[in-house]
């Protein structure tokens, strides 16, 4: 019997014949889930890789997995994509990564902007909640979430990549009409402002970079529901083949 259950390993390598799954994965597949030998499920390393298992013995603090078949990237879009969120206040950050991480992205920077109001930002608790999306939605790679970093300093950042700056001006491109843009490149950056919206210091700067200005209709959204919106619609737009 196949189930949608996944488990995260990171320990597991591309070859190997038998998985051994313990700790807290073990106790939620076992005491909680109450799986059985014979069971059929997806183990994934947060690395790309994921395989198809079988239990072949359950232990009393652990179990044996037999590897059925493996698959590169299950899950994954075919491009990097990277959220540039100023630090929200709240948990709200919190939602932003569980959405953000169910939709594809694989990088999450939180920025420190001249507007940013919460200082801090709890990594541990993020990467927990980036660990749970991943396994739920069926990915096989876990987004790498930086430090807080400073706007100047991400902005820096700048290779074969599109960089979508979301912004509510009169001058912005429609994030839907960024399709030929963005298909192709190596990653496409989407920067999500503060709840007090960019200073003028951090537009110029997106300007002389030639960052493409969007804008996600006429609505004045929450940074949190900009930041989903905006990962959604570019994630289906770099799946979709046409």
């Amino acid at each position: 019997m196949i189930t949608g259950e996944q488990v995260y390993l990171p320990a597991f390598k591309s070859g190997q014949s038998h998985l051994t799954l313990d700790g807290i994965e073990y106790h939620h597949l076992i005491r909680v889930r109450r799986f059985k030998t014979g069971a059929e499920i997806w183990v994934i390393n947060g690395k790309g890789s994921a395989a198809l298992t079988r239990i072949e013995e359950i232990g009393s603090k652990s179990l044996d997995l037999k590897i059925l078949a493996e698959e590169k990237n299950r899950g994954e879009l075919g491009q990097v994509l990277t959220l540039a969120i100023a630090n929200l206040k709240g948990d709200h950050l919190n939602m932003v990564v569980e959405k953000a991480t169910e939709l594809g992205v694989h990088r999450i920077v939180p920025l420190l902007t001249k507007h940013t109001i919460k200082k801090g930002a709890n990594k541990d608790r993020l990467g927990r909640i980036a660990i749970a999306a991943m396994k739920q939605s069926r990915r096989s790679a876990l987004p790498e979430i930086h430090d807080l970093t400073p706007f100047q300093n991400f902005a820096s950042y700048r290779k074969n990549v599109v960089h979508l700056f979301c912004h509510a001006g009169d001058s912005t491109v429609p994030i839907m009409d960024v399709k030929e843009q963005i298909q192709g490149t190596k990653e496409v950056i989407i920067w999500i402002g503060p709840e007090g919206d960019w200073s003028k210091d951090e537009i110029d700067l997106a300007l002389v970079s030639d960052y493409t200005f969007t804008g996600l209709g006429p609505r004045r959204l929450r940074a949190e529901t900009a930041a989903i919106h905006a990962v959604g619609l570019v994630s289906a737009l770099l799946q979709d083949p046409a």
